[in-house]
């Protein structure tokens, strides 16, 4: 009989995530233009729609730009069920790499997770995180940057963020999708 239970071993080198849910729960999820453009293209809806029942828009205060993020409910992520991500395979970026030390300590993240997540168990990366992180800070720089000039969301006006963004991170696949006809493959 198989088990859906992942063991941990005591000197782990890698994360391995044990589904507790944990990392979905009382946080905010931060979103990119193209989080917003790869989640709608995965539940197959448009983009503003998804926008319109997922997403909210926060500011941390009148002086700051309102950003998008999905919604929670319940104090939870609106994609959890059961403990699982029903979007897992096109989750939004700050979700794909968590837990993660490229926006803070491996300490500091185990302060934030239960005793029985495998982050307890797992040796500091020391890998490079600096594409990844430049990939993040940039689709995050677009999208604030669009939020200072357009204040609220559109798919329209949001195109050209987007194509950046996708260009960045060399996702050919995804700007071909948001492109349409309008460009032709070299």
């Amino acid at each position: 009989m198989r088990s859906n239970v992942i063991t941990i071993t005591k000197d782990q080198e890698h994360f391995s995530c044990k589904r507790c849910g944990a990392c979905c729960k009382d946080r905010d999820v931060p979103l990119a233009l193209d989080d917003i453009f790869r989640l709608s293209d995965f539940l197959n809806m448009d983009p503003d729609q998804f926008f319109k029942d997922y997403c909210i828009e926060v500011a941390e205060s009148s002086d700051n730009i309102a950003l998008p993020f999905l919604r929670r409910d319940n104090d939870k992520c609106c994609f959890l069920e059961d403990n699982v991500c029903q979007v897992h395979f096109m989750k939004p970026s700050i979700c794909e790499h968590l837990p993660s030390t490229m926006f803070g300590s491996l300490e500091y993240l185990r302060t934030k997770m239960p005793e029985d997540c495998a982050i307890h168990q797992t040796k500091p990366n020391n890998g490079n995180d600096e594409r990844k992180r430049k990939n993040y800070i940039t689709a995050m720089m677009l999208t604030t940057i669009y939020y200072s000039k357009h204040g609220t969301f559109s798919y329209e006006t949001a195109k050209p963020f987007l194509y950046r963004i996708l260009l960045f991170k060399k996702n050919r696949d995804q700007i071909y999708r948001l492109m349409g006809t309008e460009i032709m493959s070299n």
